[in-house]
C-alpha cells in the first residue's frame, strides 16, 4: 500500500513540474553596448558587472549597468545568467548603493529604451531580447533564458 502512495505523490510531482515548464519558453538574451563603445568583456567579467562585484572595464572606465528589471526578460537574464534571483541581485545592487561604493543600475522599461540608452554612453552595458538587435547596439554576449509566457 505504501508503494501506491509514493508512487501517486511522485505522479503529482511531475505532472505539476510539467505544467510549470510546459508555461517555459526559451529565449534569446544580448549582452549590449553601443554600437560605437570599444568596451568588450568576458563572461565572467559581465556577470561581476551585473552583480556589482566589478565597476569598472579593463581600460579603467566605470561600467554603467542598464537594466530592464521589472519585466520578464530582467528576472530570466538574473536567473538564467548569474543564477541567482531579481531580489537576490537586488539586495547586492542596494548594499552597495547604500555603502557609497557603487551607483544604482539605470532602469529602462523596455528593448528600445536600453538601446537609446547604451547608445548614449560609451562605457554602458545592458541586455535586451536578441530579436531587437539592430545597428544602434553590438552584440557582445548571449544569453539562453528560459521565460514564463
Amino acid at each position: 500500500m505504501k508503494k501506491n502512495i509514493i508512487s501517486i505523490q511522485h505522479l503529482a510531482g511531475a505532472l505539476f513540474g510539467l505544467m510549470v515548464l510546459g508555461s517555459m519558453v526559451s529565449a534569446q538574451v544580448s549582452v549590449v553596448v553601443g554600437r560605437q563603445s570599444t568596451q568588450t568583456a568576458a563572461a565572467s567579467d559581465l556577470k561581476q558587472f551585473f552583480t556589482g562585484s566589478k565597476l569598472q572595464w579593463e581600460d579603467g572606465e566605470k561600467v554603467v549597468v542598464v537594466e530592464q528589471s521589472g519585466k520578464a526578460i530582467g528576472e530570466a537574464f538574473y536567473k538564467s545568467f548569474l543564477g541567482a534571483s531579481l531580489p537576490q541581485v537586488h539586495t547586492g545592487w542596494t548594499k552597495l548603493v547604500l555603502s557609497g561604493q557603487a551607483n544604482a543600475p539605470k532602469k529602462c522599461a523596455d528593448d528600445a529604451a536600453v538601446k537609446k540608452t547604451v547608445s548614449e554612453s560609451p562605457n554602458a552595458v545592458g541586455f535586451i531580447s536578441s530579436s531587437s538587435l539592430d545597428d544602434s547596439v553590438k552584440e557582445i554576449y548571449r544569453v539562453i533564458a528560459f521565460v514564463r509566457e
